[in-house]
C-alpha cells in the first residue's frame, strides 16, 4: 500500500510538472545516439568454390584474407563454405586532428585503427571509405598519434634503411617494396604506401609503415594532397549507431601489441558515458567479447519493428527485450498511441494518459499504476540517455489495446481499437497476435 500512495502522489506531481521533460528527454537520447558513428559499408556472403584462396577472395571484395579468417571464425581448410565477406565496418571513435592554427578539427583525412587493420577516410567529418593494410609488426610498432602527409611520390625509389638486408637503392619496379605510391608522414620513416606483396595486406608484418593494396593506394594519392591529416589509434571495442534499425552495435577487434584484455563490464562503463548502461544487452556483449571478430554486433536494441493500426512507428531505438515484454521509448509510444506523456524530475518517473485511462512508471521500479490500479510490471522501466524506456504491453493494455507478434517482417504489432489509423481492431483469428517471447526476437 506504501508503494501505491507514493505512486498516487507523485501523479498529482505529475499535474503541474514542465512540459518540456519529454522534448528535453528525447532531445537526448537522439543526441547520444547521434555522437556515434554510422556502421559503413554492408557484409555480403560468397560461396567458396573448393579450395579457392581467400586471398584472391578478400582482394576483389576490397578486405584482407585476415578480416575472412576472424569473421568466420574457421580454419577455411575445408572449401566450399559460404563466407561472410565483413565488408561492414565500424569506424574508430576519434576526431581529426586540426590544422596547424586552426581551432576547428579537419573535415577531411585518414583515420587508422590499428588493432581492425583498417584505414578510414573522412569527408566532412563523417567516415565515408575504408581500406585494409597492414600495420607494424612487434618490436616495430606503428605509432599512434596526429600526423600529417608531408611528401608524395608516384614509382618512388626506396632507400633501404639500416634494417633492410638490401644495401643499395631500389628504383620503381616489381622489386621496389613502396610499389608505385608513397605518402609520408610527419613521423619520421613512415609512410602509407603500396606493396609488391599484396597478399600481406590486413597483417602486422610491416616495420611501422602502413600498406595498402595497389589499388587503393592509387585511390588514396588522389585523396591525400600535402598537410591531409592522419590519426593512428588503437581502439579493440568501437561502438556504431544504426539509425534505420535503432540498434548500437559493437565490433572487437584482436590485440595485436598485446595491450591487455577487454573486460564486458569496461565495455558497459562505455555504455554508460552515452547514457545507454541501462538498457546494454550484458549477455550479447559478454558473447560478442568471445572472439575478435571484427563484425558489428547489436547490444543496444533488438531491431524489432514497431506497428499500431497498421502504421510503422519510428523509433530512435528499437524496443528492448524484457521477459515477456518489450520496453520502448515513451515519446514516440505516447504519441502513436495519443497519450498525454509527463516526465518527472531527473525523469525518474513517467505517466502517460488518454482521456481517463492511464499509467503511472518509475524507473527502476516494478510497480506501475495502471488505470487506478497496482500491477507488478514484467521488467521495470529504465533510462536511455535520460529518456523513459517504458513496458509496451503494460502501456498498450492501458487503453485497452492488443500486442502481438509478426515473426516474418520481426515487427510488433499493436491493435487499438480507439486509436489513429485505418484499422481499428485486428483481422479475426490473426495468428501474429500470440503472446511471443522476446527470445524469438532476432536481432
Amino acid at each position: 500500500m506504501r508503494a501505491h500512495r507514493t505512486l498516487l502522489a507523485l501523479g498529482v506531481l505529475f499535474a503541474i510538472a514542465s512540459w518540456a521533460g519529454p522534448a528535453r528527454a528525447q532531445e537526448a537520447l537522439a543526441r547520444a545516439l547521434g555522437s556515434l558513428p554510422p556502421v559503413i559499408g554492408q557484409s555480403t556472403t560468397y560461396q567458396r568454390k573448393a579450395k579457392e584462396s581467400i586471398y584472391e577472395i578478400a582482394r576483389r571484395h576490397g578486405v584482407s584474407a585476415s578480416a575472412i579468417y576472424n569473421a568466420n571464425q574457421g580454419d577455411l581448410l575445408e572449401g566450399d563454405e559460404l563466407l561472410l565477406i565483413p565488408i561492414a565496418r565500424i569506424p574508430p571513435l576519434a576526431w581529426l586532428p586540426a590544422a596547424p592554427g586552426a581551432r576547428e578539427p579537419a573535415k577531411q583525412g585518414f583515420v587508422v585503427n590499428l588493432t581492425e587493420r583498417v584505414l578510414y577516410f573522412y569527408r566532412d567529418g563523417r567516415p565515408e571509405r575504408a581500406y585494409p593494410v597492414t600495420i607494424g609488426m612487434r618490436g616495430w610498432e606503428t605509432p599512434t598519434g596526429d600526423f600529417t602527409i608531408v611528401n608524395r611520390r608516384k614509382n618512388p625509389t626506396w632507400f633501404p634503411p639500416r634494417w633492410a638486408i638490401e644495401e643499395k637503392p631500389v628504383p620503381p619496379g616489381p622489386d621496389n617494396p613502396l610499389g608505385d605510391r608513397w605518402m609520408g608522414l610527419s613521423a619520421p620513416g613512415y609512410g602509407i604506401h603500396a606493396t609488391n606483396v599484396p597478399s600481406s595486406i590486413g597483417r602486422y608484418s610491416s616495420h611501422g609503415c602502413l600498406r595498402t593494396y595497389p589499388e587503393h593506394a592509387h585511390e588514396l594519392y588522389e585523396l591525400a594532397p600535402i598537410g591531409t591529416p592522419v590519426k593512428i589509434v588503437y581502439q579493440r571495442v568501437v561502438f556504431a549507431y544504426d539509425a534505420s534499425a535503432g540498434v548500437v552495435h559493437l565490433a572487437y577487434h584482436p590485440d595485436p601489441y598485446r595491450l591487455g584484455e577487454v573486460r564486458p563490464e569496461a565495455v558497459v562503463r562505455r555504455l554508460e558515458e552515452y547514457g545507454l548502461g541501462q538498457v546494454v544487452d550484458v549477455a550479447a556483449v559478454e558473447a560478442a567479447l568471445e572472439r575478435p571478430t571484427g563484425v558489428p554486433t547489436p547490444v543496444v536494441g533488438s531491431g524489432a519493428r514497431l506497428s499500431v493500426n497498421g502504421r510503422a512507428v519510428a523509433l530512435p531505438l528499437s524496443p528492448v527485450r524484457a521477459g515477456e515484454d518489450w520496453l520502448v521509448p515513451a515519446g514516440p509510444l505516447a504519441t502513436a498511441l495519443r497519450m498525454r506523456l509527463e516526465v518527472g524530475p531527473r525523469a525518474n518517473y513517467a505517466a502517460v494518459r488518454r482521456g481517463e485511462q492511464r499509467a503511472l512508471f518509475s524507473t527502476g521500479d516494478r510497480d506501475a499504476i495502471i488505470n487506478g490500479e497496482l500491477v507488478r510490471l514484467e521488467a521495470a522501466p529504465r533510462l536511455a540517455a535520460g529518456h523513459p524506456m517504458i513496458p509496451l504491453r503494460a502501456t498498450a493494455g492501458a487503453v485497452g489495446a492488443s500486442v502481438g507478434w509478426d515473426a516474418a517482417t520481426q515487427t510488433i504489432l499493436v491493435w487499438d481499437r480507439h486509436g489513429p489509423g485505418p484499422v481499428g481492431a485486428p483481422p479475426e483469428g490473426d495468428t501474429r497476435l500470440s503472446r511471443a517471447p522476446n527470445r524469438q526476437i532476432a536481432p
